[in-house]
């Protein structure tokens, strides 16, 4: 059964189905991203997509529409991400000079949403070019507790991890194009993986499923080479990568990566590092002691569970301001706004708490409640009250979107309290903040303290460390740098919140917005 796939351009590829398939299930197979927060479920609308088939043209969820021969679907264009860090991005601007036997090695971070990918000079220990692309795991759910769901059968580890490698290769193939000449694994002299432990598991080809369960062992701690996985009967060499040591299931190498990049281990200075994605992970120490945690905090800040939600590309709302009493959106590219990402999502609901458009419990008001300029960018939405962000009406967040942003910012709040709880300081203690990921990168502390995400105190403590996991992956091409993060890993201690009573108190606590 064939399944025509017609790209935004026009261009047209062909896939292989089977009767009785899901247009979602095809499109895996066929090696077509597609973002399914929910994992198929139906459930969240992640993957609407354009459709034209025996019953006409229209919008439909893939995971719900039985695939039928001839049928032809139109996706998202998912292109080349922006990666966090300005010495990179500037970098992959230029071609990469230097003989045929010029030496580099390969710097990967591995996230539940996105792939960054780095060429480091080996001789010059310098980034010479970088590229962002989608995972394409985000088809089988938008969180690693899907994922492991997904992997639990043979069949199901198998489509996750081939799902991630042809990522991998694809993005590689993408940062040749970026550097100007072309690069294949067999080009790269070493290379250095961080991510979150679960991706981890993924990349080597391990199943993670006892990490979904209480006490969520990882099979492997990692902190050393493994060969990356590889379909059987793949040609070209297996590729042997340097897999960043874990500290837990959910405090993965990306931290340990970021925290080597911090400067924790190295610093009398307290610091409070946090990476704000799907899991909340987050440390506070010095040179003298470092204690780790990781929140449910859900992937609502990733853009997932929103219902225009979307990563940070071309037309993603990503700032959200106040002019003249108005609101005012900016987006990825300065195109026409189609979604909202992270960094707008914050902005937005600190907007409107700031213009009463939502109180202390988050209630969003109604249009008759609010005064006659704001009422007009307040409606119905498939029976839910929303606010539109923009003029044009066209990007609008929901009640249950600000409801998940509560729900996100009080695991994050509660959990940076217990941190400090438990090593008995205050936020007078804490010399800096650390925003590290690509939501942590691109954030606003002002934003991030009015909706009570991070206390008021530390607002202007906070510095933003770009992709910190991808730096911290590129020092591990070095020995010396894997002997720093394996250190690191060592000397964290690990606080499991999951069973923590003064983290449940403070999780409730944290679910208002301060008036």
């Amino acid at each position: 059964m064939d399944v025509a796939v017609q790209s935004r351009d026009g261009g047209m590829r062909h896939i292989e189905a089977e009767a009785g398939q899901t247009l979602l299930e095809a499109l895996r197979k066929g090696g077509v991203t597609m973002f399914a927060p929910c994992g198929g479920a139906g459930t969240c609308g992640g993957c609407r997509i354009l459709v034209h088939d025996r019953a006409g043209a229209g919008y439909r969820l893939a995971c719900q529409t039985i695939v039928e021969d001839g049928m032809v679907a139109v996706p998202d264009d998912l292109g080349t991400l922006a990666v966090a860090g300005g010495d990179a991005a500037a970098a992959s601007e230029q071609a990469v000079s230097g003989a045929d036997d010029a030496r580099f090695g390969l710097a990967v971070d591995i996230g539940t949403t996105t792939l960054a990918l780095h060429l480091v000079d080996l001789g010059s220990r310098s980034i010479v070019a970088s590229v962002g692309r989608v995972n394409p795991q985000v088809a089988f759910g938008s969180d690693v507790v899907a994922r492991i769901g997904s992997a639990s059968s043979a069949e199901g580890l198998e489509a996750l991890c081939s799902a991630l490698r042809d990522g991998l290769d694809d993005a590689l193939a993408a940062l040749g194009r970026s550097a100007g000449r072309d690069i294949g694994w067999e080009d790269l002299e070493r290379v250095a993986v961080a991510g979150n432990t679960v991706m981890k598991h993924f990349a080597a080809g391990i199943g993670p499923e006892p990490i979904g369960a209480y006490p969520f062992a990882p099979p492997a701690l990692f902190g050393e080479e493994r060969r990356l996985w590889q379909a059987d009967g793949r040609t070209g060499r297996p590729v042997r990568a340097y897999l960043a040591p874990v500290v837990a299931g959910y405090v993965g190498g990306d931290v340990t990566a970021g925290l080597h990049v911090a400067g924790l281990a190295r610093s009398p200075k307290l610091q409070l590092y946090l990476d704000i994605g799907t899991n909340g992970e987050m440390a506070l120490g010095s040179s003298g002691r470092i204690m780790c945690c990781a929140t449910a905090a859900g992937p609502a800040f990733e853009g997932a569970n929103i219902a225009l939600g979307m990563p940070a590309l071309r037309g993603a709302v990503s700032a959200v301001s106040i002019e003249d009493g108005e609101l005012t959106v900016a987006t990825v590219g300065g195109a026409e706004p189609v979604g909202i990402c992270g960094s707008g999502l914050l902005d937005a609901v600190a907007c409107l708490l700031d213009l009463g458009i939502v109180d202390e419990t988050g209630r969003l008001l109604e249009a008759g409640e609010a005064n006659r300029d704001l009422a007009r960018r307040l409606g119905r939405v498939q029976g839910q009250r929303a606010c539109y962000l923009d003029a044009g009406r066209r990007v609008y967040l929901t009640q249950g979107d600000v409801r998940s942003v509560q729900l996100a910012k009080a695991a994050l709040r509660a959990g940076m309290e217990t941190l400090m709880d438990e090593m008995h300081v205050s936020c007078d203690d804490v010399g800096r903040v650390a925003l590290a990921g690509g939501f942590g990168s691109h954030l606003r502390a002002a934003s991030a303290a009015r909706i009570g995400l991070i206390p008021a105190a530390l607002e202007h403590k906070a510095v933003s460390l770009g992709n910190a996991a991808g730096k911290g992956a590129a020092a591990a091409l070095f020995p010396e740098g894997r002997a720093a993060l394996e250190h690191l890993a060592a000397s964290c201690t690990y606080l499991e919140l999951s069973t923590s009573t003064a983290f449940a108190a403070r999780y409730l606590d944290a679910m208002g917005f301060e008036a």
